[in-house]
């Protein structure tokens, strides 16, 4: 079949653009408020499940199935329209919410999450593939803005929120309570499915084939790698092995030739994603449950220090945000992924009881200011080092970077935690340490990013 020739959006009167934009951003703030919330309330649904071992599982499956949503959603979006992955990401991640919020052991919490994972991969592909498919070009950075916006009120109130519900009421509710409200933006949303459906596919038989087989085999087989590496921990060296093996084998073709090797160039700037975001989360996802278990936190005021992070966060992206010089911008990055450093290394001291434990609040204030300059400025080096014909390629790089490397420092965390847990070693230990030393490799990442000014820019994946 020949290929389709692109045709401009559809026509969309005034009404139907505002319906897309609260629906859109209602959907990104659910999922940004579940998946912020989890993060404090998991505690105590580990606590109260018996489920400690399977706690990073929990944690870390919604970002494995995440992968490999986004690369399907792609290809369903460019076979068929925009309807189908749009409807199936609402109901696998309400099916996951219903599932996580009724299950009576840690095993289901973390495949319901995982389910959600699903769909939160499908609807973000496909909201900003709509975007671009019936938003007139002039409306879309609204639209973007919004979308980014949309993270910001779950960040602040997201956290303590869920503690205190988890600590007053149920963490229960946090799932339940979450899942009719997405359901109500799909119907909000369904004035558009028609619109959504007159978007034809944009690709022939023959380049969904080739993109079948060289993005969507790895995203599944490296999901399903990370799934099985994050299941194993410590209790089965045999798959963890295999695991690793596969994602060795198939993570290199998602990724710019030289990206695990720090190869001078734009697979620097991937890198850089992949080590900041991996070391933030896993510490993220394992620090509420430290200052509830160990120091006797409640959920509510752990929920805190993630509120702080992602305040300064904010303001580290609106600093960046405001940059124009490249070079600046490039210090800047660089400068940024030291403060993620220094604050993961300052954080990770309250494992130790002789520290006090709000000084894990003074690490977040730096790590989070740190992730808000360096991470959008990979974006923006990203997609200055390279030319336009390629930019949808190194933008699905990105994410993916983003994914595999928090799934994965999540299994690292979690494989040291679950191996000490009961011997009397302290379980957090091993984890934080390899968080620190992954942020300062990090570090060493942005260095090898392209100095944009230089008279001459590489062009190609891995140029030196």
């Amino acid at each position: 079949m020949p290929e389709t020739a692109p045709t401009d959006p559809p026509s969309l009167d005034r009404g139907l653009l505002r319906l897309l934009l609260t629906g859109a951003v209602a959907l990104i703030s659910l999922g940004a408020f579940e998946n912020l919330a989890v993060t404090t309330m998991m505690p105590v649904v580990a606590a109260e499940l018996d489920g400690l071992r399977l706690y990073a599982l929990a944690m870390g499956l919604p970002l494995a199935a995440h992968i490999a949503a986004t690369a399907a959603a792609g290809l369903w979006i460019d076979a068929r329209s925009l309807r189908g992955p749009l409807v199936w990401g609402v109901v696998l991640f309400v099916a996951g919410l219903v599932a996580a919020g009724a299950a009576q052991g840690m095993a289901l919490v973390a495949v319901g999450r995982g389910v959600s994972g699903l769909g939160t991969g499908l609807l973000t592909v496909t909201l900003y593939a709509a975007v671009g498919a019936i938003v007139p070009p002039a409306v879309r950075p609204r639209f973007f803005a919004a979308f980014s916006a949309a993270w910001v009120v779950p960040s602040l109130v997201g956290p303590p929120l869920a503690g205190y519900v988890a600590q007053f009421l149920t963490w229960r509710l946090v799932f339940l309570g979450v899942a009719p409200l997405a359901l109500a933006s799909l119907l909000l949303l369904r004035p558009l499915l028609s619109a959504a459906d007159d978007v034809a596919a944009s690709r022939g038989r023959s380049a969904l084939r080739t993109r079948l087989r060289t993005t969507m085999v790895p995203a599944v087989a490296v999901a399903a790698a990370v799934a099985g590496l994050q299941a194993a921990g410590s209790s089965s060296v045999v798959l963890s092995l295999a695991a690793l093996v596969a994602i060795a084998a198939f993570l290199p073709r998602l990724l710019p030739p030289g990206t695990l090797v720090l190869r001078r160039g734009i697979a620097s700037v991937v890198a850089t994603r992949l080590l900041v975001n991996g070391s933030v989360i896993a510490m993220e996802s394992f620090l509420p449950l430290l200052l509830q278990r160990e120091r006797g936190w409640d959920p509510g005021p752990a929920g805190i220090v993630l509120t702080v992070g992602a305040v300064t966060w904010a303001l580290g992206s609106w600093i960046q945000g405001r940059m124009i010089d490249p070079a600046l911008r490039h210090r800047a990055a660089v400068g940024g992924a030291t403060l993620v450093a220094a604050g993961t290394a300052v954080a990770s001291l309250v494992v130790f009881e002789q520290v006090p434990a709000t000084l894990a609040i003074v690490g977040w204030v730096f790590a989070g200011l740190g992730m808000g300059i360096v991470f959008p400025s990979m974006a923006v080096l990203a997609l200055a080092t390279t030319p336009e014909s390629r930019h949808g390629e190194i933008s699905a790089a990105l994410q993916i970077a983003d994914g595999v490397g928090a799934a994965l420092a999540l299994a690292l965390v979690g494989a040291g935690f679950t191996a000490l847990l009961g011997t009397g070693a302290n379980p957090y230990l091993p984890g934080f340490a390899a968080m620190v030393v992954i942020a300062l490799v990090a570090v060493l990442a942005t260095t090898r990013v392209p100095n944009l000014t230089r008279p001459a820019l590489p062009a190609t994946p891995g140029g030196r």
